[in-house]
């Protein structure tokens, strides 16, 4: 069997057909047969293509740029035995590579667990005789025996059906199990709507079938969202994207920089070795070695504070994504919905014929009609209750999902299902099956009815499709014809409808009828059924707007669907808003790029339109969240820029998120923005004050070469400083609880490094290297020692690097406007620095190794005062970007 056979419609083709094109009948295939078409197409398993080693993805991490350039650092201190700067520089280089081979093995895994739907043993029949293989050596043209619990095996067009369900949720993300025929369908039909179809990895819930196989591995649905799988690329996190520019551009830098000073102290007639010293020393402290590490620990902190609110984030570096999401695209059932129908109306034909809507139903507004066509349709309710005796919310309920909504909903409108159950006599008469679409029971006379046609008579009761009820019922072709029109527009806006007909009679005739002889019916009206939206959700989505995100729906679902949900939740879309999976296909992607921007719903799509839908909107410059719970989720999770699976998703959408919504809530969502949002502002905060330190010292020491004065520090007073003044409130600074909230003026894919940091860093680094450059120059010119200058320039640089931590705490306000002292991590840290850097100046052992001598009162007050100027110039800094246009 060719390849191209495997890959034919099989939908819009009759049975006999399809038999004859797959060369193989009702009895099966022979065992020969099989043996050959597994040499042909290959054993049905999803294969593994281009999977990488855990020892290429080990090797990968050191490709980062900014590791490169630790690397190089770190060797360089080694060189220079300075024990301590090496200790932090490899810690830093460990921890991050060691976090990137753990995401990334984790990532591995996805392509593992899609393949355990396909795990199994199933019922084949082959030479005319049923048995029991593996799934593995499914082919097609094998003609399968589905029962309850089968998971199926491969792609196959039913041959016959009784009482079939599928749950397809894995494949179209919808809950509810769909009921499947054999009928011959258009060839246009989407795969969710191909109900004389099912799919390999779906459950059989109900019913039994028999089917011919069409499709196995790569070429089944399940294998092509493998292949998407495999196929899509791991995508970079800006914060990733902003590290690595960053990265080259500080080697760039640094480079000019200190090759600019070496040639600059040669020229001035320094010595070598003491210049090397000094280049190196200025190289090493200007790269933000604790960066690396102060990153790890924000995103950890977030991590932790989001774990808390119920979100899991799974990639660290995803986290500081969700505070950059300006688009998010969910799906619809079981997000912005509750994924359970329950009853939202009952309409009497009087109702139904007057256009009334349904209203909210409770005890007390219940009218007569609705409470009789409830009762009509518990008696065709055949469910059984596990816990009788327990209140009605506490009720475990055997059953067909619907039957079991009308137990609940009449247990909450003052029916009880067991006290009716013994008050009415009644059996079933018409079991439901697919082929019928309806189910009938005897209904003994009695006064339990108020009804006047039906008090105190025998009759049917049935319930059902309401077009088979309708058509066969006494309404005139025009009250039929209203009625169907009713139905479809109730049906287009996402409600499922069970029609409600009853036949009076006598009762030994009535007991004995089958579903061809029933005859006219009387439709007394319907039940309509809603997927609920979610309580939480349009609250959440005001607070999504207001982080300057947008939120488009993308679903499997109907359009009609989608646009009554998007309704529901209060969005203002009409069918311009709206495009289906065909009319996208149908579109090249420059026509789709151009109207995008306007679409909000995304309806009838498959996970190959999902991923064109990322793709696009990525490339017009949005930072995209994609929401999903199913396997056709999953490659669409991987190529956004943050994936989020919700908790009761399956284990392939988990390994392919970022994030997990532990309680399926978009609130959740919501939760993980405003995280990432304080992530993103304490990652600025951190880079602000490492980077603005590193400039202070390289134009410090450049200034100082420049016009020919002594170098105002040595190697190991900058290294020292490196360590102690930058790492401690560093670190701090991660456990910063403010954040800077608000609209993006301008959507930003480099959201760290953005025009704020660069001004923060410029300015910052300038003015207060400008400052201490200058009162160096003064304590020269004034003739103090050289020594206690130095000393000096020291414990001022260390001790306001240290306290512009407080200032730094909050760029958008001022230091008067939030208590500046409430990070205890920050006060503890710079507490600690403070300290350190005394005992280097202070103590006799520690002025041996630093060259410092002990500072007087007045040294001191002085170096407040120039503590005090350093703030009000972060205060200035950030007071003029604030003002700026």
């Amino acid at each position: 069997m060719e390849n191209e056979t495997v890959q034919k419609h099989f939908h819009d083709v009759p049975v006999e057909k399809v038999l004859e094109i797959l060369g193989t009948s009702e009895q099966g295939l022979s065992e020969e047969e099989v043996r050959k078409r597994l040499d042909e197409v290959g054993p049905n398993v999803l294969e593994e293509k281009g999977r990488v080693t855990k020892f290429q993805i080990f090797v990968d991490q050191f490709k980062s740029p900014l590791i490169l350039i630790l690397l190089v650092a770190g060797l360089i201190t080694l060189f220079l035995r300075d024990w301590v700067d090496s200790a932090v520089i490899f810690l830093a280089i460990t921890v991050n590579s060691a976090l990137g081979f753990y995401q990334e093995v984790r990532a591995e895994q996805a392509l593992a667990h899609l393949k355990t739907y396909l795990k199994d043993r199933v019922r084949v029949i082959r030479d005319n005789n049923e048995r029991e293989t593996d799934v593995s050596e499914i082919v097609p043209g094998d003609i399968i025996h589905l029962t309850v619990g089968t998971r199926v095996p491969a792609d196959a067009r039913l041959l016959f059906v009784n009482n079939l369900s599928i749950e397809e949720a894995i494949l179209t993300g919808e809950s509810l199990p769909v009921e499947k025929n054999t009928e011959v369908l258009q060839r246009d039909t989407e795969v969710p709507d191909r109900k004389n179809m099912v799919f390999g990895g779906t459950l059989v819930v109900a019913g039994s079938g028999l089917a011919v196989v069409t499709a196995t591995h790569q070429f089944s649905e399940i294998g092509k969202i493998a292949e998407l799988v495999t196929a899509a690329d791991r995508q970079e996190t800006p914060l990733q994207r902003s590290i690595e520019k960053f990265a080259w551009v500080t080697a760039g830098f640094l480079l000019f920089i200190v090759a600019g000073i070496f040639g600059l102290g040669l020229y001035r007639g320094e010595a070598l070795l003491d210049m090397f010293l000094v280049s190196v020393a200025i190289a090493v402290g200007s790269i933000p070695e604790g960066l690396p590490i102060a990153l790890t620990v924000i995103l950890a902190v977030g991590v932790e504070r989001l774990a808390k609110r119920k979100g899991i984030v799974r990639k660290l570096l995803a986290a500081e994504t969700l505070g950059s999401t300006t688009l998010i695209l969910t799906d619809k059932t079981g997000t912005l919905t509750q994924a359970k129908m329950e009853l939202s109306g009952i309409l009497s034909l009087d109702a139904m014929s007057t256009n009334a809507e349904g209203k909210k139903l409770s005890p007390k507004n219940i009218s007569e009609d609705e409470r009789e066509i409830l009762k009509l349709a518990l008696v065709n309710s055949n469910v059984l209750i596990e816990n009788p005796n327990e209140k009605p919310s506490q009720w475990r309920l055997v059953g067909a999902h619907l039957e079991r909504n009308i137990v609940n909903a009449a247990a909450m409108l003052g029916i009880l299902y067991p006290e009716f159950s013994r008050e009415h006599d009644f059996f079933s008469v018409i079991p439901f099956s697919s082929k019928i679409k309806f189910s009938a029971s005897f209904v003994f006379a009695s006064g339990l009815f108020t009804w006047d046609h039906l008090k105190n008579k025998d009759f049917l009761a049935f319930l059902g499709a309401p077009d088979i009820l309708i058509e066969r019922s006494d309404l005139k072709k025009d009250e039929k014809e209203k009625a169907l029109k009713i139905v479809d527009d109730i049906s287009f806006k996402g409600n499922r409808v069970l029609g409600v007909s009853v036949k009076i009679g006598h009762a030994e005739e009535l007991k004995h009828l089958d579903a061809d002889d029933v005859g006219e019916l009387r439709f007394v009206g319907i039940l309509t059924f809603h997927d609920p939206i979610r309580p939480e959700v349009v609250d959440a989505m005001e607070q999504v707007n207001s982080f300057g995100a947008k939120v488009a729906m993308v679903t499997g679902d109907l359009k009609g669907t989608a646009l009554s949900v998007a309704r529901e939740l209060g969005w203002k879309v009409d069918d311009s808003n709206v495009i289906t999976g065909s009319e996208l296909r149908s579109m090249s992607d420059e026509q789709l790029s151009r109207e995008i921007n306007n679409i909000k719903i995304f309806a009838r799509v498959s996970p190959q339109d999902k991923t064109r839908i990322v793709k696009l909107f990525k490339a017009k410059g949005e930072v995209v969240a994609v929401i999903g719970d199913g396997v056709n989720d999953a490659p669409s999770l991987k190529i956004a820029d943050i994936g989020v699976a919700v908790g009761s998703g399956t284990d392939v959408t988990k390994d392919m998120a970022d994030l997990v919504l532990l309680d399926d809530n978009f609130q959740t969502m919501v939760a993980a923005i405003e995280e990432g949002k304080r992530i993103i502002s304490n990652i600025k905060k951190v880079v602000i004050f490492l980077l603005s330190d590193s400039l202070d010292e390289v134009l410090l020491i450049g200034g100082s070469l420049l016009f020919a004065l002594p170098l105002p520090l040595t190697a190991l007073q900058i290294l020292y400083v490196n360590f102690f003044s930058d790492s401690f409130p560093a670190l701090a600074l991660a456990f910063e609880g403010q954040y800077e909230n608000g609209v993006p003026k301008k959507r930003n894919k480099n959201s760290i490094f953005d025009n704020e940091v660069k001004f923060m860093i410029l300015g910052v680094g300038v003015l207060s290297s400008a400052f201490l450059f200058f009162i160096y120059w003064f304590l020269l010119g004034r003739g103090f020692h050289q020594d206690t200058v130095r000393t000096f320039i020291f414990a001022a640089f260390s001790v306001y690097t240290l306290l512009i931590g407080f200032s730094l705490r909050n760029l958008k306000k001022s230091i008067f406007e939030y208590n500046p002292f409430s990070n205890k991590y920050l006060l503890a840290g710079v507490g600690v620095g403070i300290i350190l850097t005394f005992i280097a100046v202070y103590m006799p052992f520690m002025q041996g190794i630093f060259g410092t001598v002990s500072l007087s009162m007045n040294w001191l007050s002085a170096l407040m005062g120039i503590v005090l100027l350093n703030i009000f110039i972060v205060e200035l800094t950030k007071l003029f970007f604030r003002r700026r246009p």
